[in-house]
């Protein structure tokens, strides 16, 4: 899963470099705000990402070994008639 979340980051950041240079500038007009949302959303992908790799917990492995069943006791059948 961490492959995965890097992966998903790289690609994003990789976007943003490529995709920049080629953004309207930023003010008014339909061109402008398509520019502030695209780059509004990609933070947002790019802040998610960045936050689920810092906040991921892993399992931890623990020395003792818990055994949560109990031990089944052997039934005797009964027989009904």
């Amino acid at each position: 899963m961490k492959n995965r979340l890097i992966l998903s980051l790289l690609s994003a950041l990789a976007l943003v470099y490529f995709a920049v240079p080629y953004l309207p500038e930023i003010g008014t007009g339909l061109g402008g705000w398509f520019s502030g949302v695209w780059l509004f959303f990609a933070l947002l992908v790019i802040g998610g990402n960045f936050s689920v790799l810092l906040f991921q917990k892993y399992p931890q492995e623990s020395k003792q070994t818990i055994t949560l069943r109990r031990p089944v006791k052997e039934r005797k059948r009964i027989r009904q008639h």
